[in-house]
């Protein structure tokens, strides 16, 4: 049984990287070849071209935002190394690279079953508009599988309605990572799509730890992770958070030039998937308000605390798997107390709730490949 996987495979970011090493790592594991689709549309190809952003800026007049494109290059010219460096190591590929949905057509008798997933494979925002996202250039409906795919949408809008009905329709096996994107889907088709986990929660701990090389580390450390201006700030202001000795390791497109100068916090926004994993492996703390981050926290076993960002498409990644692991007072909110983020974590209880959801979300993925 061979088996193509589409998905975002070359993303310089950790919660790409790690989805798609565990879909692959997966789907072999029930004993079906599978090669990674090397798909780079004109929108893939630029995501992370930071050079291609500045100019647009720049053409826009956005002179402050094109600086920052520029600079934040440096910052991500040596990320991209060490994740072109673990995806060389790490996937297996197609040795031809497709462009569009007319030269992935080519593929239709390669694979047995194409698999589309996860991430937000379905947010056309982050696509590029390419309905190849949905399959749409698998002939054969019945080869079509979605495995945990993503909208990261509350909605979507009028002029792909249609586009997003018929491709849908054509999955036959169909599976999503999120409540509301199992309501979407039945809003948009009338059908009942399964509720799976992230792919990385097919892979035990063991495993992801397995490819890390931890050393104890020398400081006691919180992890923070953040998207957006001042989460990190707002955390430790409103909780009221004692660092004391602790030093603070972060990852953020929002850095301040105290972050460079103070000796207290540590830049990691270079650091490869692999030291990623380490760094939340041996924290005391992890804020973040990224998916992956908090998914890894929970693998792991790490105390975290989870920002949410106000954008319920993008908050119900995370409130999900809080939902499905009982987790949800992790949530950062105004009147969230030190004591509360210093209350152990019950992960035994975690993982009995989450081994139920593992033990469907195999079935699914097995019985779609080999039915």
């Amino acid at each position: 049984m061979k088996v193509g996987l589409l998905t975002f495979h070359n993303a310089i970011n950790y919660g790409a990287a790690l989805q798609v090493y565990a879909s692959q790592k997966a789907i072999k594991s029930l004993g079906a070849e599978c090669e990674v689709i090397d798909y780079v549309n004109e929108s893939r190809k630029n995501a992370y071209n930071t050079n291609y952003h500045a100019f647009q800026q720049l053409k826009n007049k956005k002179i402050i935002s094109s600086l920052k494109y520029f600079l934040g290059g440096i910052f991500l010219s040596s990320r991209k190394q060490k994740f072109l460096k673990f995806y060389d190591k790490n996937l297996i590929c197609t040795k031809k690279t497709y462009k569009n949905m007319k030269e992935a057509e080519t593929l239709n008798e390669k694979y047995d079953k194409f698999i589309v997933g996860s991430d937000q494979v379905w947010n056309y925002k982050n696509n590029g508009r390419d309905f190849s996202f949905l399959l749409e250039f698998v002939k054969n409906k019945s080869k079509k599988i979605s495995y945990s795919s993503s909208f990261g949408l509350a909605s979507i809008p009028e002029e792909y309605k249609n586009l997003y009905i018929k491709n849908l329709k054509d999955i036959k096996n169909i599976s999503c990572r999120e409540s509301c994107g199992i309501e979407l889907i039945e809003e948009l088709t009338g059908r009942k799509a399964q509720l799976v986990l992230d792919p990385v929660f097919l892979l035990s701990k063991k495993e992801w730890l397995s490819l890390c090389n931890i050393k104890p580390s020398k400081f006691k450390y919180i992890f923070s992770y953040t998207n957006k201006p001042n989460q990190w700030e707002n955390f430790i202001e409103k909780t009221n958070y004692q660092i004391e000795d602790k030093k603070v390791y972060k990852i953020s497109k929002n850095l301040k030039i105290n972050d460079f100068l103070s000796s207290k916090i540590k830049i990691s926004y270079s650091i490869s998937p692999i030291e990623f994993i380490e760094t939340i492996a041996n924290a005391e703390l992890v804020v973040s308000a990224s998916f992956h981050c908090i998914a890894m926290a929970i693998i792991l076993n790490v105390p975290f605390v989870a920002i949410l960002v106000g954008d319920k498409g993008k908050d119900e990644r995370v409130l999900n798997i809080l939902r499905i692991t009982g987790l949800e007072n992790r949530i950062f909110n105004e009147r969230m107390t030190e004591k509360e983020i210093n209350t152990p974590i019950d992960y035994e209880v975690v993982q009995e709730k989450l081994d139920k959801y593992i033990k469907s979300s195999v079935k699914f993925l097995k019985d779609s490949i080999f039915n």
